[in-house]
């Protein structure tokens, strides 16, 4: 498995990292054989959050007594210091581990930048730190390039975690990611196929022209022919799809740039009408966070985070019901989202949850 090295942190990571994301969906038994047989495999990076479900209590049953073996990452989804250390200690207590590798704020938007800096939420995490609870401070941020920019300038933060795919539009290579690497800030792509949307896909697939290789295991060596992304992290719920993935980091290879004009031109019909959380349907007349609409309905129906995701749509402001269907956001998206259809359907999905 080649690896990378994540930022200022001198870990060696491997290419291909687990999502746990998916493991509520998965039985103890199967997360045993499964992350077991990841570890075996060369996988030494493991990337979880408090609100994925059961996904902590599964990883710590299944590899508490190989711990030394991987890097592991959580996310927390609080910004002031009682709530972060509460859910610190909960985590410790559900992977059942008396560290965390790497501990990320998880999906920070608008305002909450500053509430980690105001709240306490970065000084409770640097005394985790401190106590040896805790290695590395990083921070995920699915859409703001201003704010990713402003967390890489920081100097606080050693990793960055981006929505990253084929399937994005392609707003951070030229200056972002490269931005990080200079800083010393390791950059991890999560959702590196679209929520799944790049790997149940089939349709118009040149299979042959790249030599039997799924779309799955193109658009991840898409994604790691940056070299400044250390790695990506599939969520994955069965043998099958982990060994898949595993092919591309063992036997990797850069995709030419003929392959990836083959690859953007199946992306951009498989891709129609769907959201890519860019954000320039931004700003809306009426004040909905559109883009943070769309992925928490995401997470509601590809991920199974029902709760988590109803949560954080009630207390949104302002709720997608509140559209005017003004039309604005139609002539600003590139990618032909019909959004106002599309926010009555996440209301009715996430309002009745």
């Amino acid at each position: 498995m080649q690896k990378r090295t994540l930022g200022k942190t001198g870990w060696k990571i491997s290419v291909i990292g687990f999502g746990a994301i998916k493991l509520p969906r998965v039985s103890q038994r199967d997360c045993d054989v499964l992350l077991n047989r990841a570890v075996d495999l060369g996988i030494n990076f493991i990337d979880t959050a408090d609100c994925y479900g059961d996904s902590e209590e599964k990883i710590g049953s299944a590899l508490s007594k190989r711990r030394r073996e991987f890097y592991l990452s959580t996310k927390i989804d609080e910004r002031d210091g009682p709530g972060v250390m509460k859910k610190l200690e909960r985590s410790l207590q559900r992977l059942k581990t008396d560290w965390i590798d790497l501990v990320l704020f998880h999906d920070v938007r608008g305002s909450e930048y500053e509430k980690i800096f105001e709240k306490g939420g970065l000084e409770a995490l640097e005394k985790a730190r401190r106590q040896g609870k805790i290695s590395e401070i990083g921070i995920s941020i699915h859409h703001s390039v201003s704010m990713m920019k402003k967390a890489i300038e920081s100097g606080v933060f050693s990793a960055l975690m981006v929505a990253y795919s084929p399937i994005d539009e392609d707003r951070l290579t030229l200056d972002l990611i490269p931005l990080a690497q200079q800083k010393g800030v390791g950059v991890i792509a999560m959702k590196p196929l679209a929520g799944g949307k790049l790997g149940e896909s089939r349709r118009g697939w040149n299979r042959k022209y790249f030599k039997g290789e799924s779309p799955a295991q193109v658009s991840l060596r898409y994604i790691l022919t940056n070299p400044h992304l250390t790695c990506a992290i599939p969520g994955m719920t069965n043998l099958n799809e982990l060994e898949e993935n595993l092919k591309v980091g063992e036997d990797f290879r850069h995709l030419s740039s003929e392959e990836i004009g083959v690859l953007m031109d199946w992306v951009g019909e498989v891709g129609k009408g769907f959201c890519r959380n860019c954000g320039y349907c931004l700003p809306c007349p009426e004040g909905i966070s559109i883009p943070d609409i769309f992925r928490f309905e995401s997470y509601h129906e590809s991920y199974g985070m029902k709760r988590w995701a109803a949560e954080q749509y009630r207390l949104l402001p302002v709720k997608a019901d509140a559209c005017s269907s003004c039309g604005q956001c139609l002539e600003r998206c590139p990618f032909g989202v019909s959004i106002p259809q599309c926010l009555q359907e996440a209301h009715r999905i996430l309002g009745l949850s």
